[in-house]
């Protein structure tokens, strides 16, 4: 489809149903996007514990089986619950949109992991393990892996303090298994189990601090190129203002003589006064009617791509011509959303730009039936959307920019323009 007709534009292109389900199972598996580096090592280090936790149970359910006769029956099964159930939970919530009950489910899996150990002091029969072993509770294993979901949600203290605590209580429950009595000497085991513990506490503590580092100095880069971009525009409009001055300005008022001034100086000091206050450093473009208009379109979209469709209405009911920055600013939009398009889309994605030109109204839509994305949660380094097209159409007067996108469900841009009374 590359004719010249009316389109109207109604909502996104919707990719096929196969499409859609792959990616809704994608997102099942992987879980929602981050805007924030912190943000996705806390999301996959709470992910990874907390299917370590079902693992050391899983695995454990032998040992699990063969203590069984220390405690009561209801023991086993409820102690392994208050350990898998936190767990699940911890899991489950690494696959919503916001990590903010993370600290919650932290506090749930230790107090779980705790509880279980605090009732097996109820559930004991007073029988022993039998033999020479050296475990008689299956907690004791892995007593602190609850307390680093602690550590992944940035609570240090309340995980070293899970650490220590579940750690000896973990350990005074297994000695009165073994022996029936405490044996002091054992706790020397309980100090190395809590330094190593605390050794993967330090990693989680570090890759969660480098990854908000991380996320700080982007945003102070993009700030310090803001500034720099700003500090660059000024002396470049400051350079501008000197040499109009010098080649313009005082040019004109040197070629004042006595008497009625020269012929075409009165239109030299207007089109002085208009480069000044121009804000730009580049001429003005004149203004152009619609046919060269859409000529234009034609030419920056075969340029920019040449896989995408277009349908252009043009309204020749009333005539009139465009600004100039009108023509350029909309067209460059235009050409980054498409760039964003061909980039983002993902492999297979159709685009397509319709467009209407009428004398005091133009608008023209990008639409393609690719992945589409959350438009709140564009990452910050990602300039297209907010300078490359929103910038650039919010900068004309009268210019406005709609961007409406969901995941798996296509993107549309809107570009407007109205004219100004005037205009």
């Amino acid at each position: 489809m590359s004719g010249d007709t009316a389109a109207g534009v109604t909502g996104p292109v919707r990719a096929s149903p196969d499409d859609v389900r792959a990616r809704q199972w994608r997102d099942r598996v992987v879980g929602p996007s981050d805007a924030t580096d912190r943000a996705r090592v806390q999301r996959i280090g709470a992910r990874f514990i907390g299917c370590g936790l079902i693992t050391f149970t899983v695995g454990l359910s032998p040992v699990i089986a063969a203590r069984s006769e220390l405690t009561d029956p209801w023991w086993p099964p409820l102690s392994a619950a208050l350990v898998v159930g936190p767990a699940l939970l911890v899991i489950g919530a690494t696959y919503r949109q916001t990590l903010r009950h993370q600290t919650v489910l932290a506090a749930l899996s230790s107090l779980g992991f705790l509880l279980a150990i605090g009732l097996w002091f109820v559930a004991w029969n007073g029988d022993v393990t039998p033999g020479q072993s050296w475990w008689s509770v299956w907690l004791v294993q892995f007593p602190g892996v609850p307390g680093l979901v602690f550590g992944m949600a940035g609570r240090y203290l309340p995980a070293i303090g899970h650490i220590v605590a579940a750690t000896f209580l973990a350990q005074t429950a297994n000695q009165i298994g073994i022996a029936g009595h405490l044996r002091p000497e054992l706790y020397l085991g309980s100090l190395v189990t809590i330094a190593l513990t605390c050794v993967f506490l330090a990693v989680a503590v570090v890759t969660v601090r480098t990854a908000g580092l991380l996320d700080e100095t982007r945003s102070a880069a993009m700030d310090a190129a803001a500034t720099s971009a700003a500090s660059a525009a000024k002396e470049s409009e400051r350079a501008r203002f000197a040499a109009l001055i010098h080649d313009k300005v005082i040019a004109i008022l040197l070629a004042i003589e006595v008497g009625r001034p020269r012929r075409g100086l009165g239109a030299e000091a207007v089109t002085a006064l208009d480069e000044l206050d121009r804000r730009d450093d580049e001429p003005p473009e004149a203004s152009m009617g619609v046919d060269e208009f859409v000529q234009r379109v034609r030419t920056a979209i075969a340029a920019t791509a040449d896989d995408v469709e277009r349908e252009l209405s043009i309204n020749r009911s009333a005539s009139g011509r465009y600004p100039g920055e009108v023509v350029s600013g909309m067209i460059e939009a235009m050409c980054e959303a498409i760039r964003n398009a061909s980039r983002h889309a993902g492999a297979g994605a159709s685009c397509l730009v319709v467009g209407d030109f009428r004398a005091d109204q133009v608008t023209v839509a990008i639409v393609d039936d690719g992945e589409g994305f959350d438009p709140d949660r564009v990452r910050p380094e990602r300039l297209g959307v907010a300078v490359g097209i929103r910038g650039r159409m919010t900068g004309l007067a009268g210019g406005d920019v709609e961007v409406r996108s969901e995941p798996g469900r296509g993107t549309v841009v809107v570009l407007r323009w109205v004219r100004d009374v005037g205009t």
